[in-house]
């Protein structure tokens, strides 16, 4: 259980490089337009991964609770989008906007894996992982 609190930090950041990458590949690469929801999810991806390169180099720990909070922002964005595809009375345009379809899946993996699914549970890892990296108090 150690070396998974030795190492937890260092996933957190793989996780959030590995959520910024595939990002900037579907929208700069492959040229899909992020939706509303997308963008506020990136809005806490892209400084999470930046912030979480600075603190991992540092080995500054304390940035594990400011990278909670973050990453709860993300996941809120995230299981909205998942939850708007289940349920249409979310789709009103409060979030989401006028312009596109939030619901629109780019992708889907193995039948059920959608992008909002992905990212939902990327923000759940990266919390996971930053929680089991929080400092002990001596």
């Amino acid at each position: 259980m150690k070396w998974v609190r030795t190492y937890a930090f260092y996933g957190a950041w793989l996780v959030s490089l590995v959520g910024l990458f595939m990002s900037l590949y579907f929208s700069e690469i492959l040229n899909y337009e992020p939706c509303h929801l997308c963008w506020y999810q990136r809005m806490a991806l892209f400084p999470l991964a930046l912030l979480l390169g600075v603190a991992v180099y540092r080995d500054d720990r304390r940035f594990v609770f400011y990278g909670l909070i973050l990453a709860a922002v993300g996941e809120f964005f995230a299981l909205y989008q998942v939850l708007e595809g289940y349920l249409p009375v979310l789709r009103n345009g409060i979030l989401c906007g006028s312009v596109g379809d939030c619901a629109e899946n780019v992708f889907t993996w193995f039948g059920f894996m959608t992008f909002p699914l992905l990212s939902a549970i990327g923000f759940a890892l990266i919390s996971a992982l930053l929680w089991c990296s929080r400092p002990t108090r001596p």
